[in-house]
Parts: structure tokens; sequence; C-alpha cells
């Protein structure tokens, strides 16, 4: 009879504590359909609008050649540098500042996501300064290879993976 009593008070004391963690903000149970958190969501839907933005700046040319460019750094025949400077050889001066403006838009959208700001997610000196370094210039074919490999691909060159999957 002891150890009855002691087990209903013990979950008479767990139970509120329970109910409270639930209700908690970020404590609760994964948003229904199991895809990434709606800031994650937002991001990547930035990131495909900037790509689709940017290919859409080249010509069918560029588009295959870069591709090609694209597929040997993948393949480990070319350095992210030596891919970067062929893309951006590549460019016209015209598709480099397409690339670029969608490089600023993509940033001060995030910038604006970040803190919460909606009202306007295009502000013009949200994110001074290039997003791929300190003082270093903005660079249209590093931004297109970063719109045109998969973040799992990015990070395997990061790592220094011969071919990134």
């Amino acid at each position: 009879m002891r150890y009855i009593l002691l087990a209903f008070a013990l979950v008479a004391a767990l139970v509120p504590a329970a109910a409270a963690a639930q209700t908690s903000p970020g404590l609760g149970p994964p948003p229904p359909g199991g895809g990434p958190p709606p800031d994650r969501a937002r991001f990547e839907q930035f990131r495909a609008d900037a790509k689709a933005n940017a290919l859409k700046a080249l010509s069918a040319d560029h588009q295959t050649n870069i591709q090609a460019i694209v597929n040997s750094l993948t393949a480990g025949s070319l350095t992210p540098r030596d891919a970067i400077a062929q893309i951006d050889a590549l460019l016209s001066p015209d598709e480099s500042k397409a690339i670029l403006d969608q490089e600023q838009k993509v940033r001060g959208a995030m910038v604006a996501a970040r803190d919460g700001s909606s009202t306007n997610p295009n502000p013009p000196a949200a994110a001074p300064g290039p997003s791929h370094g300190q003082g270093a210039k903005p660079d249209a074919g590093r931004f297109l290879l970063r719109l045109l490999l998969s973040p799992v691909q990015m990070r395997a060159l990061r790592n220094g993976q011969a071919k990134p999957q």
C-alpha cells in the first residue's frame, strides 16, 4: 500500500512537468510531414529561386559549358579555384552582373528572414560585404558554383574528398 501511494505521488508530480515540456516552444513533437524546419525550408527556397534566376540569365551555350565545368569539379579533375576561374572567364559582363544581383538579393532576403522583418525581403544594404569572406570582392563564378553544387557536394569538396556524391 505504501508503494502504491508513493507511485501515485510520483506520477502526480511528473504529469504537470511533462505537459509543460510538450507545450514549450521548440520542445514539442516535430512539425507534421517530417520536413525541414520552417526557417531552413525558407532558406532553401531562397537558394532555389536564386539558382533558377541565375540560370535564366545565362545563354544556353554558357549553361552547357558551366555544367561541364561543374561535372569536372565533382569528378575531381578540377579544383574549386580553377572551376571558379573558368566560370568567371566564360561569363559575359551582363551575365556576371545578373548573377551578382541574385547574390545580393538572396543575402538580403536571408538577413531579413533571420531578423524576422518580412516587410522588405530585399533591403539594399542589409548585408554589407560578400558572403564568402571578409574583405573579398563579390565573385559571380563562386556564387554560381555554390548554387549549382548541392550542400552535400560542397561539404565533400571542403573536406577534401575527390569525388563528392
